[in-house]
Order: C-alpha cells, then sequence, then structure tokens
C-alpha cells in the first residue's frame, strides 16, 4: 500500500513537470531472492495457485516497462499495474 500510494503522490507532485510516475507491481518470479520458497513449496504448488498456471519470467515485465517508459504511455501516471498471472484477482489483491 505504501508504494502505490508513494507512486500516487509523486505523480501528482511530478505532473507539473510533465513527469509521469507509475509502479509496476510484480507477483511470483523465480530468483535468488525466492530461491528458498521454490525450493520448500515446490514449482508446481506455486502455478497451481495462478489462474495462468505458471510463474513469471522476465519476458511478462518487459511490455509494461515499454508502455510506461514510451510515448504510448505519456498520459499514464499515478497507476500500478499487477504482473501476477493474475494471482491478485483470486487472493484478495
Amino acid at each position: 500500500g505504501a508504494a502505490i500510494n508513494f507512486t500516487r503522490a509523486l505523480a501528482a507532485e511530478w505532473g507539473a513537470y510533465n513527469i509521469t510516475v507509475n509502479a509496476i507491481c510484480p507477483g511470483f518470479f523465480p530468483s535468488k531472492m525466492t530461491k528458498g520458497t521454490l525450493e520448500h513449496m515446490g514449482v508446481d504448488r506455486l502455478k497451481a495457485h495462478a489462474p495462468l498456471q505458471r510463474l513469471g519470467d522476465d519476458e511478462d515485465l518487459k511490455g509494461l516497462c515499454v508502455l510506461y517508459a514510451s510515448e504510448a504511455g505519456k498520459h499514464i501516471t499515478g497507476q500500478w499495474l499487477a504482473v501476477d498471472g493474475g494471482v491478485s484477482v483470486v487472493v484478495a489483491g
């Protein structure tokens, strides 16, 4: 919640300078940080809780990054988007 409200506050303040501020809220992605969870719970178990039935990967974040950074996103500010395979839809997102 803090990151989302911080994003919104910065967007309101920096909009006057034509600067957009948005957030990407990634779901579960394999990484060094999540290695222990993957080993403990298992990949298949984590996948089973996601509507898309898979974990995220680097490719899943690229499109949103390009949108936010490009002219196509020039009128988007103060927004957040979950990139989580639908988990936030089924788990109190």
